[in-house]
């Protein structure tokens, strides 16, 4: 028995297959296929990394069942290719070469992924709007009731690919049946208007899941395990919800279902997406708990929950408890891909926390490679297993303690260089200790805190209330001196602008601000500084230039993904916070400010503060006094080019590690 979490790290058996504790590994899909769509090496590290950390299963997510389902924007690997076949089995044998059982998600994008050129299938027919969320728009695409004759070919398609992945060594399929994949559609009451024996009752329209049920087991026999993933409500108040969605489990059994995974939300509903994939801005741990463990009343076989689960604490109590039967992380394991071993082993103050950021969300709607603001090796998991040791151990300075400085220290320590890190204020942090004083984002403290454990643990000379400058660098004589010394607020010429509150000074301050505040800057702080302003109870405005908030299709980093900008307006309107956007200031008065739309009509807008958000630009300065003092010298971070946690995290590890 585990001493830590001993109901969290018992087996569990399905059927004749015994996994060896209760994490799975959530699927996640995969962008760097080859021409064909093919896996490559690169996939299978990746998966093979989750494997190694300790999982007891492991998914391969976004598998294409059929062609009627192809999406030609965005790449999923093709279940129905035979080619695909020697690709499978590589992936299935590294996974079960670390213990952990493969699994392979089954989905058929239907009516919600469109191509120009193509009959576009769905539940019924009509008009689709959907937005990608790459910053081109709505499209529209008319939607062709899915002939009898295609279900066939469908459904047949998923019982051919499920035994595609038996052949190759997968041990269970899991049928994606939420979130607004194909099964979901012919469930939806919203989407499915049919008047055939696919429509109308809750017993029709889960008929089409059903009879893919069947067909895999037809195919696959008995003993292969089917896993379905099911929303237990659609809509936030539309669609099926969770009455339905027990019958529907009910059903799920009774075909043979195995096991059974509890999400949320669907594509259809911007409402809901936020549900799918909860962001920082719900806090509590286990975001489908509930659902799951009043679904898990009806049936007899296991039931997992999924969304928000980061406390291995309560995912034991949840188990012990009888409330779920095990635990699906996918944003855990990408932020700690360890999670499972060091939570097995106590070694809790060691896990990584997931920022529920949506950054690795982010890289889908860009078609980038998966990518994550916390871990800088995920996706990049092939260049990093055999990471080479230095030949020559360095004495490294390094200026700045915030997130890229802390990064560049620990990699470089553990690496064998001899670190001194210098922070010119009393604590560690830069800029986490500002934004980290939001409600919602309690995630960042932790991540600080994280940071400040694996920094005390290493032998990082630690030296606070120190200003690196070109004497302390002549004194210390560093091998290499890596600059990390942040970013100041962009001031922009705008008349006034002295009586504004910079947002680093709010947050960093806490001045007093009123009760009706303007916020200038549509940007990821300006929005949800105005998000807390409303959260304290305070009336807040957000004055944007532009016509959007933060666009992401033309920034450096492309930061932005549809579900990021969801959970974003969802907490705009939910709050009762104001946009006003194609909205420029042209003055800050003591009472307000003066604005002009974009037909250059005058505007005044009365308030108690104005909070400037309006960008960072590098200490390029500090970087020009620093450069000529060393021969080996390096820029990292904001004071390189100001992004995201993400990109500062990414340089201080990449530039500790070709040292």
């Amino acid at each position: 028995m585990n001493p830590y979490f001993p109901h969290l790290f018992s087996p569990l058996k399905v059927k004749k297959t015994v996994f060896k504790n209760r994490i799975f590994a959530g699927p996640t899909g995969l962008k760097e296929l080859t021409d064909h769509w093919h896996l490559v090496t690169k996939n299978i590290d990746y998966l093979k990394r989750r494997a190694q950390g300790g999982a007891a299963s492991v998914c391969l997510g976004d598998v294409q069942v059929d062609v009627t389902g192809d999406i030609s924007w965005n790449p999923k690997v093709r279940a129905w290719d035979k080619e695909n076949e020697p690709g499978f089995y590589d992936m299935a044998g590294a996974i079960r070469s670390q213990g952990a059982h493969a699994s392979m998600e089954l989905v058929h994008a239907g009516m919600h992924f469109h191509e120009a050129d193509r009959i576009n299938y769905g539940p019924s027919d009509m008009i689709d709007e959907f937005d990608q969320g790459d910053g081109y728009g709505i499209r529209r695409h008319k939607i062709i009731a899915m002939p009898r004759e295609i279900i066939d070919q469908v459904v047949d398609s998923y019982g051919k690919a499920a035994l595609r992945a038996k052949h190759c060594g997968f041990t269970s399929v899991l049928l994606h049946a939420g979130h607004g994949w194909l099964p979901a559609q012919f469930l939806s009451p919203v989407l499915n208007h049919r008047e055939d024996e696919f429509g109308g009752s809750l017993e029709n329209r889960a008929r089409f899941t059903m009879m893919v049920v069947d067909k895999i087991r037809e195919y696959c026999g008995p003993n292969f395990i089917i896993e379905t993933r099911i929303s237990w409500k659609e809509g936030m108040y539309d669609g099926y919800q969770l009455e339905d969605s027990i019958k529907f489990c009910e059903m799920l059994e009774g075909h043979g279902v195995d096991m059974i995974q509890v999400s949320c939300g669907s594509l259809h509903f911007h409402d809901s997406t936020i549900l799918s994939c909860p962001s920082w801005f719900d806090v509590e741990e286990g975001h489908n708990l509930k659902a799951a463990e009043e679904i898990k009343k009806h049936v007899k076989i296991p039931v997992g929950t999924v969304g928000a689960v980061t406390d291995p604490g309560l995912a034991d109590l949840w188990i012990e408890e009888g409330k779920v039967d095990y635990i699906i992380m996918a944003r855990a394991l990408l932020a700690d891909p360890d999670f499972p071993k060091k939570a097995m082993h106590g070694n809790v103050e060691d896990i990584r926390p997931c920022l529920r950021c949506l950054s690795c969300m982010t890289g889908g709607y860009f078609n980038l490679p998966i990518h994550c603001s916390v871990n800088p090796q995920i996706g990049r998991d092939s260049d990093y297993k055999f990471a080479p040791l230095p030949t020559e151990k360095k004495r490294v300075l390094i200026a700045g303690g915030g997130p890229a400085g802390m990064e560049a220290a620990i990699t470089a320590s553990r690496r064998g260089h001899e670190v001194i890190l210098c922070e010119k204020d009393s604590a560690l942090g830069g800029l986490l200790q500002v934004v980290e004083k939001e409600s919602f984002k309690k995630r960042i403290g932790m991540y600080k805190e994280y940071l400040e454990y694996e920094l005390g643990k290493s032998a990082v000379d630690v030296r606070l209330n120190t200003v690196v400058t070109p004497e302390l660098v002549k004194e210390l004589r560093p091998d290499v001196l890596i600059a990390a010394v942040g970013g100041h607020p962009i001031i922009p010429p705008i008349k006034g602008i002295e009586k504004a509150v910079q947002i680093v000074d709010y947050y960093r301050d806490e001045p007093e601000v009123g009760e009706n505040v303007l916020v200038l800057g549509g940007g990821f702080a300006g929005v949800e500084c105005a998000i807390g302003l409303a959260l304290a109870g305070k009336k807040s405005t957000i004055v944007e230039m532009s016509d959007a908030l933060a666009s992401g299709p033309n920034t450096p980093y492309p930061g932005t993904g549809a579900m990021q900008i969801d959970a974003l307006w969802t907490n705009v309107k939910k709050n009762n916070v104001q946009v006003m956007l194609n909205t420029k200031c042209v003055e800050i008065t003591d009472e307000g400010m003066i604005c002009e739309d974009k037909d250059g009509n005058r505007i005044e807008l009365k308030a108690d503060k104005v909070i400037a958000a309006t960008g960072i630009a590098p200490n390029d300065a500090t970087v020009d006094e620093l450069r000529e003092t060393v021969i080996d010298f390096e820029w990292i971070g904001d004071c390189n080019q100001p992004g995201l946690i993400r990109t500062a995290v990414r340089d201080g590890y990449d530039v500790a590690l070709n040292l």
